[in-house]
């Protein structure tokens, strides 16, 4: 391992409510480990390691490119499935010695740093004459920052998760949403068993409460290969007409790219077209 690469600290987040476990977790684990292979940080998106009591507390905000420990306490969720190759499951019983072998291994995943980026600041982008309130729904980080990039001079608002999506359609009224097709499985639409990240096609269902809650453009966009993705396949027949729904004009799309990520303002065009 390099020296940039052994420099890396493992960023934890508890995912779990103030009490005795978290505290005894970042009182103890330092003694017996090594206290300066890790530090704690206070949000998931910042972490590179998560660790968890309750699947609920991670589903929203679960990624593939980060390391994930449950602790398998007798309130957890019946019938998890936790995906094998990021997700470890830590007995309580050897909680400490369980963490630190987890530790060990997300900090072998870590990329090496060579340089620390420059911090720029953000360009202050003025909303456009006609700025539409525009939500976007998708679970992708790198999708989510290319709405903020391409949708920038709108009214903007994103979530990442089918419940935060239906919760705030509920609240607020937007002129556009576009949302992902497939998003994370929801532990509160589960049936008997329960797999974190596995992925849904939500997407339809929620052009389906855009459209009802007042939306007057809606659009399904997936990044899926129509060759790798029995669904998005049939996009390929949908994709080549518009429909009404309450009133609104809903249109499912492959989504133009750019970056590797979403180009969601081409996508808007098309729909405005």
């Amino acid at each position: 391992m390099s020296t940039a690469a052994a420099s890396r600290v493992v960023r934890i987040h508890l995912a779990m409510k103030d009490g005795p476990l978290p505290r005894s977790i970042k009182q103890v684990l330092p003694i017996v480990g090594n206290e300066t292979s890790h530090v704690y940080v206070e949000s998931q998106g910042e972490a590179d390691l998560i660790v968890f009591t309750d699947v609920r507390d991670v589903e929203r905000s679960y990624s593939k490119k980060k390391s994930y420990a449950y602790l398998e306490l007798t309130n957890g969720i019946k019938g998890i499935q936790l995906p094998s190759d990021n997700c470890v499951t830590v007995n309580p019983l050897n909680l400490l010695t369980g963490l630190i072998e987890v530790i060990d291994n997300a900090r072998k995943k870590l990329a090496p740093v060579t340089e620390l980026a420059s911090l720029q600041e953000e360009e202050i982008i003025p909303l456009h004459a006609d700025a539409l309130g525009v939500l976007v729904i998708d679970d992708m980080p790198e999708n989510i920052t290319s709405a903020k990039k391409g949708l920038a001079g709108h009214h903007l608002t994103t979530v990442t998760s089918y419940e935060e999506a239906m919760s705030i359609l509920g609240k607020e009224k937007f002129d556009v949403v576009l949302t992902d097709l497939h998003l994370p499985m929801s532990s509160r639409t589960m049936g008997s068993k329960f797999k974190l990240g596995e992925l849904v096609p939500y997407g339809i269902l929620l052009m389906v409460e855009a459209a009802h809650r007042g939306a007057q453009r809606v659009a399904v966009v997936t990044d899926l290969s129509h060759h790798d993705d029995p669904f998005s396949a049939a996009f390929d027949h949908f994709s080549a007409f518009s429909v009404k729904i309450d009133n609104a004009k809903v249109v499912m799309m492959h989504s133009p790219m750019v970056d590797g990520a979403k180009d969601w303002a081409k996508a808007l065009a098309k729909l405005m077209a």
